[in-house]
């Protein structure tokens, strides 16, 4: 089953809401439109109810639809939020741009506009969507391996640390992760098993798959050698690929 969009559609004009309403629910029936004809009705309905695109037009009484923009962006930082508005200028393009804009489409005088404005919505909610999905990945990810009692590190797929577990800032000697984050896996081995460590990362990272478990000499921070073994697996960290390594002594 198709998961329902909540649009809010804000326009002053009363009888054109309730014609655009009509055609976007025509043309995507995931979408249930609600209306609002003034800036302080729509803030009340974005408050108390699950909105998933903000249609406005720019042209209002009290307030226009960029400063509406910007109310809304205070407290919902990417929620989509299209400007639609009969009265276009690079002005106002330009300033609801840097407001944070979603999409700026101009008014028409046909359907066709309607068709416009549906695919807008709906592609603006998806990636909305799937950066949210990839955004609470990550979060369920640090609540699980932040106090992890093992190291674990994560490494880009051009070898660069991007992540490290406070277990992992123990091990290698550091004072925070500020002082890991950034490098090069290379820097915390000894250079004797670098090569065969970047054989195994390229393998890794070229085909996917987990690798078994090997042995290396771990390099601290403050040069002290270290033995462990290390587990490494690939996964997905910020939406990209990433190679994971945990250390057992």
């Amino acid at each position: 089953m198709a998961v329902p969009i909540q649009v809010l559609h804000v326009d002053d004009d009363s009888d054109f809401l309730a014609v655009a309403s009509t055609f976007l629910e025509r043309a995507d029936e995931r979408f249930a439109v609600e209306t609002a004809t003034g800036v302080a009705e729509a803030l009340g309905r974005l408050d108390t109810e699950d909105i998933d695109c903000v249609v406005s037009d720019y042209d209002m009484p009290g307030q226009n639809g960029i400063e509406f923009l910007e109310a809304v962006r205070e407290n919902c930082p990417k929620l989509p939020f299209v400007l639609f508005t009969g009265r276009g200028s690079e002005d106002i393009a330009s300033r609801a741009i840097s407001a944070g804009v979603t999409e700026y489409l101009q008014k028409g005088g046909g359907t066709d506009q309607y068709t416009i404005l549906a695919n807008r919505i709906a592609n603006s909610v998806r990636a909305f969507r799937a950066e949210t999905a990839v955004s609470r990945t990550e979060e369920r990810y640090h609540n699980l391996v932040d106090t992890a009692p093992i190291p674990i590190i994560v490494f880009d797929r051009d070898g660069v640390m991007v992540y490290s577990n406070d277990a992992a800032v123990d091990f290698l000697n550091a004072d925070s992760h500020v002082d890991l984050e950034g490098s090069s896996f290379t820097d915390f081995l000894h250079p004797a098993d670098r090569e065969r460590a970047g054989d195994r990362f390229d393998r890794l990272m070229s085909e996917g798959v987990s690798l078994p478990e090997a042995e290396f000499r771990l390099r601290a921070i403050d040069g002290e050698i270290k033995v462990a073994t290390v587990a490494t697996a690939p996964g997905y960290y910020r939406g990209e690929r990433v190679a994971q390594a945990m250390a057992y002594r």
